[in-house]
């Protein structure tokens, strides 16, 4: 019966765009997002295949009546976008605010590596209207960032930050990585005071995570006493959202604290099961109740952008439980009010929520008749996330 109803993300407009920049100067050990070395670049190339994408998904957008709206959220993720050549970029933002057009209040977000090489294209998307920076930081210690495959240093750090800021920008974001090899507790923590000393009003902080057909799998895999252990990490963890929040800054997220509402919007759109386009080689979309994953090779990507893809149809059931999901991802947590809201249904999870809580995983207000993950919940999320899948 549930199969019959129609996933909500079908008829939420579309207001959020991710553009995925596959170039980098070197990949990092670590790293599974799709990347290709920028010294083989061809950047114009790249911005006629991204217009050749939109153009396509446009087409499918009014065949199938999905309502598209001015955006309120633009994100240029990577690789590392900083590379691009300035005029790519800016006529990327250009091209865009003609095509869907932009909110008054848009959220334009730009990863950025603090390197020397990028300066100019930073300089130039800030000029054309990026407002929001996320910042490669990851720890301050610079025998770290080696270890990583970072080609930055606390220093080029400092003086990307104080460019930054020479422009006027203040809503900036800067991730935090733990778990790392040779790195202990204490280290992560003065990396955690030096972004808080720093003002950072957004930080993002998470545990590296060995994914398959990278460096470090092959590397650590096998030699899993080369990391910190998963108890060392979860100490990490606990000791790391208590720095933040006693320093004023809110957990909104598994991973994210924020200070005077400088969350990710745009993150928070993927995190509400609200509808993105994502453009580019290995980028995701998910709107029309489908979701879509470009293939990772620029040369098929651009070739055809969507028959190259795969797709997936999220129909009512799976949407349900994605957004049952998602929401334990929130400090908000599980609304039985909102969630009947959205699928205007009755709560069906009541047998899951029960027993997360009798695992002691999560817990509930009576008044509100919410759903919290609390601390232990909190060190095995990913128990929470099966409950539904």
């Amino acid at each position: 019966m549930l199969k019959l109803q129609k996933n909500p993300n079908i008829d939420d407009p579309i207001e959020n765009l991710y553009i995925h920049v596959p170039f980098c100067h070197k990949k990092c050990g670590y790293c599974d997002y799709y990347s290709i070395v920028s010294q083989t670049a061809d950047y114009e190339s790249f911005l006629e295949a991204i217009k050749k994408e939109w153009k396509i998904t446009k087409n499918y957008l009014e065949k199938n009546h999905n309502p598209l709206r001015p955006l309120k959220t633009l994100y240029f993720g990577g690789g590392t976008p900083s590379v691009l050549s300035p005029q790519i970029l800016t006529q990327l933002i250009n091209y865009f605010e003609s095509e869907i057009g932009f909110a008054s209040d848009i959220e334009i977000t730009m990863e950025v590596n603090p390197e020397p090489i990028g300066q100019e294209t930073v300089l130039a998307g800030i000029k054309t209207g990026v407002n929001r920076i996320s910042l490669g930081f990851q720890a301050k210690q610079d025998h770290l960032l080696k270890k990583i495959g970072r080609l930055h240093s606390y220093q080029d750090f400092l003086r990307m930050l104080d460019l930054i800021r020479e422009q006027g920008i203040k809503n900036i974001s800067c991730d935090l990585m733990f778990g790392l090899p040779d790195q202990n507790i204490e280290e992560a923590l003065i990396s955690a005071q030096t972004l808080i000393d720093l003002q950072i009003p957004h930080i993002s902080f998470y545990s590296l995570i060995l994914e398959e057909n990278t460096l470090f799998y092959k590397k650590y895999a096998k030699h899993p006493e080369l990391l910190p252990s998963e108890d060392s990490e979860r100490e990490m963890y606990r000791q790391l959202l208590n720095i933040f929040e006693s320093n004023q800054y809110q957990y909104y997220e598994l991973s994210s604290v924020a200070k005077d509402n400088y969350f990710s919007r745009h993150n928070y759109n993927y995190w509400s099961t609200k509808p993105y386009l994502g453009l580019g080689p290995g980028a995701h979309s998910y709107f029309n109740g489908i979701r879509k994953g470009n293939i990772r090779s620029i040369k098929d990507w651009a070739l055809d952008p969507w028959k190259s893809a795969e797709i997936e149809e999220i129909d009512f059931d799976l949407a349900m439980r994605e957004y049952a999901m998602l929401a334990f991802r929130l400090n908000e947590g599980f609304s039985v009010e909102k969630f009947e809201k959205r699928f205007l249904i009755k709560n069906p999870f009541e047998k899951e929520l029960k027993n997360l809580i009798e695992q002691g995983l999560i817990v509930k207000d009576q008044q509100f008749e919410q759903y919290y993950l609390n601390p232990k919940g909190l060190d095995f999320a990913n128990l929470v996330f099966m409950e539904f899948l």
